[in-house]
């Protein structure tokens, strides 16, 4: 007993040294938590959380643990480490330990309740347009880091892209949930990298993501736009986690290479694996969402309602949802039947005359009839600058106020390219603010369409 006390002596005094060579923040988040087990044959046996904090402090601090227990023992000690809870390992000297797997449960729960409960794949209604993206994401939920790692998914808004990502979040936490799950948004994940940052807790926050986590999903990547520090915490982030073969889900309304102001080799990651698009859903699968969604709720919606949401509302799945909550609403609070006569008085109530006509054809046809050109010429193939710039201020508006991808953008004129697109939208976006003829354009154009 006496050999343990006094070794657990010169462990708070190796403390004590090792607090003077190192950052504060380091020593709190590293060396701190570390707690003496044992001496034995001259090897010192401390206790740390997890494998990914003893892999750490072996590649990082060990050589400093070494020279301090030298300078207290004036002994050539070797170190291992023994998960806390476990028991001895069986390794070699200065290697961590093998893992039994922490419960995690209060993680678990965390990560549960950032979910939407029922975005899951029992209630994703599938179509042409999201089948390839919905097979590949259940794919990974049965096999994570096994198939499609990392797994992109691009697409406009209210696509479905965040429903599905969620959806393999729910599936792993309820079959393997042994499995630590991280979903967040960029916009969280650039937050957390800079508050770690101002409260000097990097290594922290570096370590909840890499070594507490086998699958990451980050939802909405165009946000990472920009923010270089907060790609290169990523960029780190991926690489570590995609060596340690853990799955990485990625979401974005565009694919990687139309992702303006991102870092390239980031950008060479997210390209390594699959990466697959959800169109905007035809009318046949606006039409089931709604139904799936009545049925969900326990609504009866007619079919004639259904097919006038659907079709009013072509261009936004969250507006159509949001017009059939109102006329839902609307049913019950005045007790009265759910009718087409219904939906069309409440629809008319929410949506102006003039924002009805806000589509890809009124877009062209207002931004054809301000520059005096025919709608044919925009999606033709003439290239002179009469028809040019009209053409990309077209597409500029497409993007802008339908959210629509690169590639549908493409289809509707002629089928040109991703780049070609890009190219239009970005030229439009660089001379507007010095060009006062196009933002007059713009300007003009939105207020014909009602947006403005």
């Amino acid at each position: 007993m006496d050999g343990v006390c006094t070794m657990t002596d010169v462990w708070q005094q190796v403390l004590e040294i090792l607090k003077q060579k190192v950052p504060v923040s380091q020593f709190e988040t590293w060396l701190r938590p570390i707690k003496f087990h044992k001496v034995q044959d001259g090897v010192l046996t401390l206790e740390v959380p997890d494998e990914f904090f003893a892999k750490w402090v072996t590649d990082n601090y060990l050589d400093l643990i070494k020279d301090a227990m030298w300078d207290t023992s004036r002994s050539h000690i070797n170190a291992r480490f023994l998960i806390s809870n476990y028991g001895s390992m069986n390794q070699k000297n200065d290697e961590p330990s093998g893992l039994v797997e922490e419960s995690g449960a209060s993680r678990t729960e965390e990560v549960r309740d950032s979910l939407i409960p029922w975005f899951t794949f029992e209630t994703f209604v599938t179509g042409p347009s999201n089948y390839v993206a919905h097979s590949a994401c259940q794919m990974v939920a049965s096999n994570p880091a096994k198939v499609y790692n990392p797994l992109f998914i691009y697409g406009g808004v209210g696509v479905g892209k965040t429903h599905l990502v969620q959806s393999i979040a729910h599936r792993v936490i309820e079959h393997m949930p042994q499995m630590k799950v991280v979903y967040m948004t960029a916009e969280q994940f650039v937050n957390d990298v800079m508050n770690a940052l101002k409260c000097e807790r990097l290594e922290a926050l570096r370590y909840s993501y890499r070594g507490r986590c086998d699958i990451l999903i980050v939802d909405d990547i165009q946000y990472l736009a920009g923010k270089d520090f907060a790609q290169e915490e990523l960029y780190h982030t991926f690489n570590y986690l995609f060596n340690a073969q853990k799955q990485i889900v990625l979401t974005g309304d565009e694919m990687p290479k139309a992702i303006p102001r991102l870092s390239e080799r980031l950008r060479s990651r997210f390209l390594s694996g699959l990466i697959v698009d959800i169109a905007p859903p035809d009318f046949e699968l606006r039409k089931n969402i709604l139904l799936a969604k009545a049925q969900r709720e326990g609504v009866t919606l007619p079919d004639d309602v259904a097919c006038f949401l659907a079709d009013r509302f072509a261009d936004s799945i969250r507006e159509m949802q949001g017009a059939y909550n109102r006329v839902v609403a609307h049913s019950l609070i005045r007790k009265i039947p759910l009718t087409y006569d219904l939906a069309v008085h409440v629809c008319n109530g929410i949506v102006s005359p003039r924002s009805q006509k806000i589509n890809k054809e009124s877009i062209l046809k207002a931004t054809a009839d301000y520059f005096k050109v025919e709608v044919s010429d925009l999606t033709s193939n003439k290239r002179n600058r009469g028809v040019s710039t009209p053409r990309h201020v077209a597409m500029y508006l497409l993007k802008k106020h339908l959210g629509l991808s690169l590639q549908a953008i493409g289809d509707i004129f002629g089928g040109r390219r991703h780049p070609t697109i890009l190219s239009g939208i970005r030229h439009i976006e660089d001379v507007k603010a010095g060009t006062p003829a196009i933002e007059r354009a713009i300007k003009d154009i939105e207020s014909e369409l009602g947006i403005v």
